[in-house]
Protein backbone atom coordinates (compact mmCIF):
# COMPACT_ATOMS: atom_id res chain seq x y z
CA UNK A 1 0.00 0.00 0.00
CA UNK A 2 1.12 3.53 -0.61
CA UNK A 3 1.60 5.62 2.49
CA UNK A 4 0.88 9.33 2.60
CA UNK A 5 0.82 11.88 5.41
CA UNK A 6 -0.67 15.33 5.11
CA UNK A 7 1.83 17.70 6.62
CA UNK A 8 -0.63 19.60 8.78
CA UNK A 9 -3.01 16.72 9.39
CA UNK A 10 -3.09 14.67 12.59
CA UNK A 11 -2.97 11.27 10.87
CA UNK A 12 -0.95 9.59 8.18
CA UNK A 13 -3.23 7.58 5.95
CA UNK A 14 -3.18 4.79 3.42
CA UNK A 15 -5.00 5.53 0.18
CA UNK A 16 -7.44 2.78 -0.84
CA UNK A 17 -7.16 1.46 -4.42
CA UNK A 18 -10.46 3.04 -5.52
CA UNK A 19 -9.13 6.51 -4.70
CA UNK A 20 -5.99 6.27 -6.80
CA UNK A 21 -7.56 7.92 -9.84
CA UNK A 22 -8.89 10.88 -7.89
CA UNK A 23 -5.61 11.38 -6.09
CA UNK A 24 -3.85 11.32 -9.44
CA UNK A 25 -6.09 14.21 -10.54
CA UNK A 26 -5.32 16.04 -7.31
CA UNK A 27 -1.60 15.62 -7.85
CA UNK A 28 -1.95 16.80 -11.46
CA UNK A 29 -4.20 19.84 -10.96
CA UNK A 30 -3.43 20.78 -7.37
CA UNK A 31 0.26 19.96 -7.25
CA UNK A 32 1.33 23.09 -5.36
CA UNK A 33 -1.25 22.59 -2.61
CA UNK A 34 -0.51 18.91 -2.24
CA UNK A 35 3.25 19.41 -2.35
CA UNK A 36 2.96 21.84 0.54
CA UNK A 37 0.68 19.57 2.52
CA UNK A 38 2.01 16.08 1.85
CA UNK A 39 4.48 14.37 4.17
CA UNK A 40 4.82 10.63 4.44
CA UNK A 41 6.36 8.36 7.04
CA UNK A 42 6.55 5.14 4.93
CA UNK A 43 9.30 3.64 2.81
CA UNK A 44 9.88 4.58 -0.88
CA UNK A 45 7.92 2.14 -3.06
CA UNK A 46 7.48 1.68 -6.77
CA UNK A 47 4.08 2.94 -7.99
CA UNK A 48 3.55 -0.23 -10.04
CA UNK A 49 4.23 -2.67 -7.17
CA UNK A 50 1.68 -5.45 -6.93
CA UNK A 51 -0.41 -6.11 -3.82
CA UNK A 52 1.66 -9.17 -2.97
CA UNK A 53 4.89 -7.21 -3.27
CA UNK A 54 3.49 -4.49 -1.03
CA UNK A 55 2.45 -7.07 1.54
CA UNK A 56 5.91 -8.62 1.46
CA UNK A 57 7.43 -5.18 1.90
CA UNK A 58 5.18 -4.56 4.90
CA UNK A 59 6.23 -7.83 6.54
CA UNK A 60 9.85 -7.02 5.80
CA UNK A 61 9.48 -3.59 7.40
CA UNK A 62 8.12 -5.13 10.59
CA UNK A 63 10.99 -7.60 10.72
CA UNK A 64 13.45 -4.79 10.10
CA UNK A 65 12.03 -2.50 12.83
CA UNK A 66 14.88 -3.40 15.16
CA UNK A 67 17.43 -2.63 12.45
CA UNK A 68 15.72 0.67 11.68
CA UNK A 69 15.59 1.68 15.35
CA UNK A 70 19.15 0.62 16.13
CA UNK A 71 20.55 2.61 13.22
CA UNK A 72 18.51 5.70 14.12
CA UNK A 73 19.54 5.42 17.77
CA UNK A 74 23.21 5.02 16.80
CA UNK A 75 23.07 8.09 14.57
CA UNK A 76 21.66 10.18 17.40
CA UNK A 77 24.00 8.69 19.99
CA UNK A 78 27.03 9.49 17.82
CA UNK A 79 26.02 13.14 17.98
CA UNK A 80 25.03 13.45 21.65
CA UNK A 81 27.16 10.79 23.35
CA UNK A 82 25.78 7.80 25.25
CA UNK A 83 25.88 9.48 28.66
CA UNK A 84 23.72 12.30 27.25
CA UNK A 85 20.92 10.06 25.94
CA UNK A 86 18.67 11.40 28.68
CA UNK A 87 15.05 11.07 27.68
CA UNK A 88 12.05 12.42 29.60
CA UNK A 89 10.89 10.07 32.35
CA UNK A 90 7.24 10.25 31.24
CA UNK A 91 6.21 10.24 27.59
CA UNK A 92 2.56 10.46 26.53
CA UNK A 93 2.01 9.17 23.00
CA UNK A 94 -1.09 10.94 21.68
CA UNK A 95 -3.06 9.65 18.71
CA UNK A 96 -6.57 10.41 17.60
CA UNK A 97 -9.15 10.25 14.89
CA UNK A 98 -9.22 13.19 12.47
CA UNK A 99 -11.30 15.93 14.05
CA UNK A 100 -11.07 14.43 17.55
CA UNK A 101 -9.63 17.65 18.96
CA UNK A 102 -6.08 16.63 19.78
CA UNK A 103 -4.88 20.22 19.56
CA UNK A 104 -7.80 21.42 21.67
CA UNK A 105 -7.35 18.86 24.44
CA UNK A 106 -3.55 18.68 24.54
CA UNK A 107 -3.32 21.52 27.14
CA UNK A 108 -5.68 19.60 29.46
CA UNK A 109 -3.52 16.48 29.24
CA UNK A 110 -0.38 18.51 29.95
CA UNK A 111 -2.01 20.14 32.99
CA UNK A 112 -3.25 16.80 34.29
CA UNK A 113 0.28 15.39 34.25
CA UNK A 114 2.14 18.57 35.21
CA UNK A 115 4.10 18.57 31.95
CA UNK A 116 5.70 21.89 31.02
CA UNK A 117 7.73 20.78 28.00
CA UNK A 118 6.09 21.94 24.75
CA UNK A 119 4.40 19.05 22.92
CA UNK A 120 6.30 17.37 20.09
CA UNK A 121 4.25 17.38 16.88
CA UNK A 122 5.35 14.81 14.34
CA UNK A 123 3.94 16.90 11.49
CA UNK A 124 6.22 19.75 12.58
CA UNK A 125 9.24 17.43 12.74
CA UNK A 126 8.58 16.45 9.13
CA UNK A 127 8.47 20.07 7.96
CA UNK A 128 12.26 20.39 7.87
CA UNK A 129 13.94 21.51 4.61
CA UNK A 130 15.44 18.04 4.21
CA UNK A 131 12.02 16.38 4.44
CA UNK A 132 10.45 18.94 2.13
CA UNK A 133 13.21 18.31 -0.39
CA UNK A 134 12.34 14.59 -0.39
CA UNK A 135 8.68 15.42 -0.93
CA UNK A 136 9.46 17.80 -3.79
CA UNK A 137 11.47 15.03 -5.47
CA UNK A 138 8.45 12.74 -5.23
CA UNK A 139 10.09 10.59 -2.57
CA UNK A 140 8.76 9.48 0.78
CA UNK A 141 10.25 9.87 4.24
CA UNK A 142 11.58 6.65 5.75
CA UNK A 143 10.63 5.36 9.20
CA UNK A 144 14.30 5.57 10.13
CA UNK A 145 14.34 9.30 9.43
CA UNK A 146 11.11 9.78 11.37
CA UNK A 147 12.48 7.90 14.40
CA UNK A 148 15.77 9.79 14.23
CA UNK A 149 14.00 13.16 14.19
CA UNK A 150 11.84 12.04 17.10
CA UNK A 151 14.86 10.99 19.19
CA UNK A 152 16.51 14.36 18.63
CA UNK A 153 13.32 16.14 19.71
CA UNK A 154 13.00 14.01 22.87
CA UNK A 155 16.58 14.82 23.86
CA UNK A 156 15.86 18.54 23.49
CA UNK A 157 13.23 18.33 26.27
CA UNK A 158 13.68 18.93 29.99
CA UNK A 159 13.79 15.28 31.13
CA UNK A 160 12.38 15.85 34.61
CA UNK A 161 8.90 16.99 33.61
CA UNK A 162 7.85 14.62 30.81
CA UNK A 163 6.62 15.34 27.30
CA UNK A 164 3.67 14.67 24.98
CA UNK A 165 4.28 13.35 21.45
CA UNK A 166 1.47 14.07 18.98
CA UNK A 167 1.18 11.69 16.01
CA UNK A 168 3.39 8.72 16.84
CA UNK A 169 3.25 5.76 16.27
CA UNK A 170 1.38 5.54 12.96
CA UNK A 171 2.47 2.17 11.61
CA UNK A 172 3.47 -1.29 12.78
CA UNK A 173 7.13 -0.44 12.28
CA UNK A 174 6.74 2.63 14.48
CA UNK A 175 4.87 0.62 17.11
CA UNK A 176 7.82 -1.74 17.28
CA UNK A 177 10.22 1.20 17.46
CA UNK A 178 8.28 2.64 20.38
CA UNK A 179 8.64 -0.64 22.28
CA UNK A 180 12.33 -0.73 21.43
CA UNK A 181 12.76 2.81 22.76
CA UNK A 182 11.19 1.76 26.06
CA UNK A 183 13.55 -1.22 26.26
CA UNK A 184 16.56 0.96 25.41
CA UNK A 185 15.64 3.45 28.16
CA UNK A 186 15.56 0.57 30.64
CA UNK A 187 18.97 -0.56 29.38
CA UNK A 188 20.39 2.92 29.90
CA UNK A 189 18.95 3.02 33.41
CA UNK A 190 20.49 -0.33 34.29
CA UNK A 191 23.79 0.65 32.72
CA UNK A 192 24.07 3.87 34.78
CA UNK A 193 22.50 2.56 38.01
CA UNK A 194 25.77 2.56 39.95
CA UNK A 195 27.31 5.64 38.36
CA UNK A 196 27.13 9.37 39.19
CA UNK A 197 24.65 9.69 36.28
CA UNK A 198 22.00 7.36 37.74
CA UNK A 199 19.55 10.19 38.53
CA UNK A 200 19.54 11.19 34.86
CA UNK A 201 18.14 7.80 33.84
CA UNK A 202 14.89 7.25 35.80
CA UNK A 203 12.46 4.42 35.17
CA UNK A 204 10.56 5.33 31.97
CA UNK A 205 6.79 5.74 32.01
CA UNK A 206 4.96 5.46 28.69
CA UNK A 207 1.24 6.22 28.31
CA UNK A 208 -0.78 5.71 25.14
CA UNK A 209 -3.69 8.12 24.68
CA UNK A 210 -6.19 7.82 21.83
CA UNK A 211 -8.98 10.36 21.29
CA UNK A 212 -11.93 8.78 19.50
CA UNK A 213 -14.90 10.13 17.55
CA UNK A 214 -17.04 8.26 15.05
CA UNK A 215 -16.69 8.82 11.32
CA UNK A 216 -19.63 11.15 10.74
CA UNK A 217 -18.63 13.45 13.59
CA UNK A 218 -15.05 13.43 12.30
CA UNK A 219 -16.16 14.41 8.80
CA UNK A 220 -18.55 17.12 9.99
CA UNK A 221 -15.99 18.66 12.33
CA UNK A 222 -13.35 18.92 9.64
CA UNK A 223 -15.72 20.33 7.03
CA UNK A 224 -16.95 22.87 9.58
CA UNK A 225 -13.36 23.78 10.44
CA UNK A 226 -12.62 24.39 6.78
CA UNK A 227 -15.76 26.48 6.37
CA UNK A 228 -14.96 28.66 9.39
CA UNK A 229 -11.38 29.20 8.26
CA UNK A 230 -12.55 30.28 4.80
CA UNK A 231 -15.07 32.69 6.31
CA UNK A 232 -12.42 34.08 8.64
CA UNK A 233 -9.92 34.59 5.83
CA UNK A 234 -12.54 36.24 3.64
CA UNK A 235 -13.34 38.66 6.47
CA UNK A 236 -9.64 39.43 6.94
CA UNK A 237 -9.25 40.10 3.21
CA UNK A 238 -12.25 42.46 3.22
CA UNK A 239 -11.35 44.36 6.36
CA UNK A 240 -7.58 44.18 6.26
CA UNK A 241 -7.62 43.33 9.96
CA UNK A 242 -6.54 40.08 11.54
CA UNK A 243 -4.30 37.27 10.38
CA UNK A 244 -4.88 34.83 7.55
CA UNK A 245 -5.24 31.25 8.82
CA UNK A 246 -3.79 28.35 6.91
CA UNK A 247 -6.32 26.46 4.79
CA UNK A 248 -5.85 22.68 4.71
CA UNK A 249 -6.81 20.75 1.62
CA UNK A 250 -8.09 17.98 3.91
CA UNK A 251 -10.68 20.31 5.46
CA UNK A 252 -12.64 20.68 2.21
CA UNK A 253 -12.64 17.35 0.38
CA UNK A 254 -14.96 14.82 2.01
CA UNK A 255 -13.44 11.92 0.08
CA UNK A 256 -9.98 12.63 1.49
CA UNK A 257 -11.42 13.14 4.97
CA UNK A 258 -13.12 9.75 4.91
CA UNK A 259 -9.93 8.14 3.57
CA UNK A 260 -7.98 9.55 6.49
CA UNK A 261 -10.56 8.26 8.94
CA UNK A 262 -10.41 4.80 7.40
CA UNK A 263 -6.67 4.74 7.93
CA UNK A 264 -7.15 5.75 11.56
CA UNK A 265 -9.33 2.65 11.96
CA UNK A 266 -6.81 0.49 10.11
CA UNK A 267 -3.95 1.71 12.30
CA UNK A 268 -5.93 1.35 15.51
CA UNK A 269 -5.20 -2.39 15.56
CA UNK A 270 -1.48 -1.51 15.70
CA UNK A 271 -2.09 0.75 18.68
CA UNK A 272 -4.06 -1.95 20.48
CA UNK A 273 -0.90 -4.04 20.65
CA UNK A 274 0.54 -1.37 22.94
CA UNK A 275 -2.39 -1.71 25.36
CA UNK A 276 -0.94 -5.04 26.49
CA UNK A 277 2.33 -3.37 27.49
CA UNK A 278 1.63 0.23 28.52
CA UNK A 279 -1.22 2.16 30.20
CA UNK A 280 -3.74 2.73 27.42
CA UNK A 281 -6.27 5.58 27.57
CA UNK A 282 -9.09 5.46 25.01
CA UNK A 283 -11.00 8.71 25.46
CA UNK A 284 -14.42 9.36 23.97
CA UNK A 285 -14.02 12.83 22.45
CA UNK A 286 -17.57 13.07 21.07
CA UNK A 287 -18.87 15.40 23.79
CA UNK A 288 -18.26 19.08 24.39
CA UNK A 289 -14.86 20.46 25.33
CA UNK A 290 -15.62 20.65 29.07
CA UNK A 291 -16.99 17.11 29.32
CA UNK A 292 -14.05 15.66 27.38
CA UNK A 293 -11.61 17.56 29.59
CA UNK A 294 -13.23 16.07 32.70
CA UNK A 295 -12.75 12.60 31.22
CA UNK A 296 -9.12 13.38 30.44
CA UNK A 297 -8.41 14.66 33.97
CA UNK A 298 -9.97 11.52 35.43
CA UNK A 299 -7.99 9.24 33.10
CA UNK A 300 -4.68 10.89 33.93
CA UNK A 301 -4.99 10.98 37.71
CA UNK A 302 -1.83 10.05 39.60
CA UNK A 303 -1.38 6.28 39.83
CA UNK A 304 1.43 5.27 42.17
CA UNK A 305 1.61 1.70 40.85
CA UNK A 306 2.57 3.07 37.41
CA UNK A 307 4.92 5.83 38.48
CA UNK A 308 6.82 4.59 41.54
CA UNK A 309 9.67 2.13 41.38
CA UNK A 310 8.49 -1.44 41.98
CA UNK A 311 10.31 -1.83 45.31
CA UNK A 312 9.06 1.54 46.55
CA UNK A 313 5.48 0.75 45.63
CA UNK A 314 5.61 -2.70 47.23
CA UNK A 315 6.91 -1.17 50.47
CA UNK A 316 3.99 1.26 50.83
CA UNK A 317 1.12 -0.33 48.90
CA UNK A 318 -0.39 -1.90 52.04
CA UNK A 319 -1.24 1.58 53.36
CA UNK A 320 -4.83 2.35 52.27
CA UNK A 321 -5.46 5.17 49.82
CA UNK A 322 -7.09 8.28 51.29
CA UNK A 323 -9.71 8.17 48.54
CA UNK A 324 -10.76 4.65 49.50
CA UNK A 325 -10.37 4.53 53.27
CA UNK A 326 -13.84 5.95 53.81
CA UNK A 327 -15.70 3.78 51.28
CA UNK A 328 -16.99 1.35 53.94
CA UNK A 329 -16.50 3.65 56.93
CA UNK A 330 -20.24 3.93 57.62
CA UNK A 331 -20.75 0.15 57.64
CA UNK A 332 -17.68 -0.34 59.84
CA UNK A 333 -18.93 2.32 62.25
CA UNK A 334 -22.31 0.63 62.70
CA UNK A 335 -20.64 -2.74 63.13
CA UNK A 336 -18.35 -1.40 65.88
CA UNK A 337 -21.17 0.25 67.82
CA UNK A 338 -23.37 -2.86 67.65
CA UNK A 339 -20.44 -5.06 68.69
CA UNK A 340 -19.52 -3.03 71.80
CA UNK A 341 -23.13 -2.49 72.85
CA UNK A 342 -23.86 -6.24 72.70
CA UNK A 343 -20.58 -7.75 73.94
CA UNK A 344 -19.30 -5.09 76.37
CA UNK A 345 -22.33 -3.15 77.63
CA UNK A 346 -20.54 -1.82 80.71
CA UNK A 347 -17.71 -0.35 78.65
CA UNK A 348 -20.26 1.09 76.22
CA UNK A 349 -22.15 2.68 79.12
CA UNK A 350 -18.97 4.30 80.49
CA UNK A 351 -18.27 5.82 77.09
CA UNK A 352 -21.79 7.25 76.86
CA UNK A 353 -21.50 8.64 80.39
CA UNK A 354 -18.23 10.39 79.52
CA UNK A 355 -19.87 12.02 76.50
CA UNK A 356 -22.88 13.13 78.53
CA UNK A 357 -20.81 14.65 81.34
CA UNK A 358 -17.79 16.13 79.55
CA UNK A 359 -18.35 16.41 75.81
CA UNK A 360 -21.98 17.44 75.36
CA UNK A 361 -21.82 20.43 77.76
CA UNK A 362 -18.73 21.81 76.00
CA UNK A 363 -20.32 21.32 72.58
CA UNK A 364 -23.44 23.15 73.74
CA UNK A 365 -21.33 26.13 74.84
CA UNK A 366 -19.74 26.32 71.39
CA UNK A 367 -22.89 25.62 69.37
CA UNK A 368 -22.48 28.70 67.18
CA UNK A 369 -18.76 28.34 66.41
CA UNK A 370 -18.99 24.81 65.01
CA UNK A 371 -16.00 23.55 66.99
CA UNK A 372 -15.30 22.59 70.59
CA UNK A 373 -12.02 21.57 72.21
CA UNK A 374 -12.62 19.20 75.12
CA UNK A 375 -9.71 18.64 77.51
CA UNK A 376 -9.96 15.92 80.13
CA UNK A 377 -7.73 13.99 82.51
CA UNK A 378 -10.45 11.42 83.10
CA UNK A 379 -8.64 8.06 83.42
CA UNK A 380 -11.49 6.37 81.58
CA UNK A 381 -9.81 7.54 78.35
CA UNK A 382 -6.72 5.48 79.09
CA UNK A 383 -8.62 2.50 77.72
CA UNK A 384 -8.22 2.41 73.91
CA UNK A 385 -11.53 0.60 73.55
CA UNK A 386 -13.42 3.39 75.29
CA UNK A 387 -11.68 5.96 73.11
CA UNK A 388 -12.79 4.02 70.02
CA UNK A 389 -16.37 3.87 71.28
CA UNK A 390 -16.44 7.59 72.16
CA UNK A 391 -15.20 8.58 68.70
CA UNK A 392 -17.59 6.12 67.02
CA UNK A 393 -20.62 7.42 68.94
CA UNK A 394 -19.82 11.05 68.18
CA UNK A 395 -19.18 10.19 64.51
CA UNK A 396 -22.52 8.40 64.29
CA UNK A 397 -24.21 11.54 65.65
CA UNK A 398 -22.65 13.66 62.90
CA UNK A 399 -19.59 15.09 64.65
CA UNK A 400 -16.06 15.00 63.23
CA UNK A 401 -13.66 14.07 66.04
CA UNK A 402 -9.89 13.93 66.43
CA UNK A 403 -8.10 13.07 69.68
CA UNK A 404 -4.67 13.87 71.10
CA UNK A 405 -2.95 12.65 74.26
CA UNK A 406 -0.39 14.68 76.19
CA UNK A 407 1.64 13.82 79.31
CA UNK A 408 2.11 16.65 81.80
CA UNK A 409 4.98 16.32 84.27
CA UNK A 410 4.73 18.20 87.58
CA UNK A 411 7.63 18.33 90.10
CA UNK A 412 6.44 16.86 93.42
CA UNK A 413 9.53 16.45 95.59
CA UNK A 414 13.31 16.06 95.65
CA UNK A 415 15.02 12.86 96.71
CA UNK A 416 17.23 13.93 99.69
CA UNK A 417 19.85 11.32 98.92
CA UNK A 418 20.24 11.65 95.17
CA UNK A 419 18.77 15.14 94.76
CA UNK A 420 16.69 13.73 91.92
CA UNK A 421 13.51 15.65 91.16
CA UNK A 422 10.55 13.32 91.40
CA UNK A 423 7.87 14.10 88.82
CA UNK A 424 4.19 13.29 88.80
CA UNK A 425 2.86 12.40 85.38
CA UNK A 426 -0.69 13.27 84.40
CA UNK A 427 -2.32 12.21 81.13
CA UNK A 428 -4.41 14.90 79.50
CA UNK A 429 -6.68 14.03 76.58
CA UNK A 430 -7.86 16.61 74.05
CA UNK A 431 -10.85 15.95 71.79
CA UNK A 432 -11.36 18.33 68.89
CA UNK A 433 -15.08 18.10 68.07
CA UNK A 434 -16.29 19.75 64.86
CA UNK A 435 -19.85 20.17 63.61
CA UNK A 436 -21.79 22.45 61.22
CA UNK A 437 -21.38 26.11 62.09
CA UNK A 438 -24.54 28.10 62.81
CA UNK A 439 -24.60 31.53 61.19
CA UNK A 440 -26.66 34.11 63.07
CA UNK A 441 -28.35 36.54 60.74
CA UNK A 442 -27.83 40.19 61.80
CA UNK A 443 -31.00 41.84 63.08
CA UNK A 444 -30.99 44.55 60.41
CA UNK A 445 -31.05 41.88 57.67
CA UNK A 446 -34.30 40.39 58.98
CA UNK A 447 -36.35 43.45 58.16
Amino acid sequence: MRLFALLHAPLAFIIPQDLDQKLHLYRTHKAPALAAAAADQGEVMNDSASQSEKQETRISEIKDAKLIFNQAFKNVQDIHGRENMRFPKEIIWLMGAPGSGKGTHTPAILRARGITNPPISMSSLLATPECKDLINKGLMISDGKVVENLLHALLDCEPEVGVLVDGFPRSEVQVECLKLLHERMHELRKEHKHTPFKDYFPRPTFRICVLYVDEEISVNRQLMRGKLIKEHNAQVMRSGKGEIKEERVTDYDEMLIRARYQIFKDHYSCLLKLSKIFPFHLINAVGGIDSVMRIILKEFEYQSSLELEHDTYEAISHIPLATKIGIHARQDLIRRLEHYCETEPELFSRAVKFIDHEVSPMVARHAISGQALVRSDNPVLSDPKIVEVVISILSERGYAVTMDERVHETPKRVDPETWEIILERTHVYALNVRFPQHHIQPLEQKF
